[in-house]
């Protein structure tokens, strides 16, 4: 279970995946739905967010403009919500490439961590490769939503494979109740039960449609397994990871995979 020590800077919830500024992807297309999904947030309890456009075949993602939108953005809400910047990178050969390049461009708030977009169908071996080029070199992905692709759905033993490796896994909070259809609701509570969730983010797109609310999902924990491991999940470890801290409050990890009677025989 998490360790009971939470950060020293008194915050509440923490949202690290969410697509919060206007005009840069499929979330709001002007200031006006992107103040309302801002104060759905502040009003759901969420006090920091890392703001996270798409970097994928369909949108392109620039650095210094959704800088600029985030500080306009700060301007308007003043200390009322903290904006972060980072980006959801789609894990193509450009992008890893990108990101092994130029790091502090793609990492949430600049710091180690990655928030990563698997396909919805992938080559597993491919994949891991590039996914171990991001931890040699320092980096950590985040897996964005894995309840809702369809290997990890069919073969949860590969998202055992890349936590041993090093990478964390990221459960979007409206999954827990339905909002993505029944398997991605089974297959995130069973990755709760099976501690195999590092934190919890609304992938909010809208004020109304995606919510960026993640209260109904802590409250889901809470009720499933206790106040403690809702917080490490909504708050202490979010809060961790948008400032770049080396350990988390809470690291579960999966056991290692046990080795097949036959491939012991043939390795001795």
């Amino acid at each position: 279970m998490p360790a009971s020590t939470p950060p020293p800077d008194a915050h509440g919830r923490v949202d690290t995946h969410l697509h919060l500024l206007p005009t840069l992807d499929d979330g709001p297309a002007d200031w006006e739905g992107s103040l309302a999904m801002a104060e759905e947030a502040i009003a759901d309890g969420t006090t920091h967010v890392v703001v996270t456009p798409h970097a994928n075949y369909q949108f392109s993602f620039d650095p210094v403009h959704s800088a600029e939108l985030c500080a306009l953005l700060q301007e308007k809400l003043n200390s009322r919500l903290q904006i972060l910047l980072g980006c959801e990178l789609h894990l193509t050969y450009e992008n890893v490439q990108a990101v092994l390049q130029e790091p502090a461009t793609y990492a949430l708030n600049g710091g180690r961590y990655v928030l990563v977009e698997f396909p919805e169908f992938f080559e597993r071996r491919s994949l891991g490769s590039a996914l171990e080029q991001m931890r040699e070199r320092g980096l950590v992905p985040i897996l964005a939503h894995p309840e809702r692709n369809p290997v990890f759905q069919q073969h949860p033993e590969a998202l055992d494979e890349y936590l041993r490796l090093g990478c964390l896994s990221q459960v979007t909070a409206s999954s827990f109740r339905g909002r993505f259809g029944k398997r991605a609701q089974q297959f995130s509570q069973e990755l709760l039960r099976g501690e195999r969730i590092h934190l919890v983010a609304s992938d909010g797109h809208s004020a109304e449609q995606r919510s960026p609310r993640l209260s109904p999902a802590a409250e889901f924990i809470a009720e499933q397994v206790d106040e403690e491991l809702a917080g490490a999940l909504c708050r202490e470890n979010p809060w961790a990871i948008a400032h770049n801290h080396e350990r988390l409050p809470y690291h579960p990890m999966p056991a290692e995979k046990k080795k097949s009677l036959f491939s012991r025989f043939v390795k001795a």
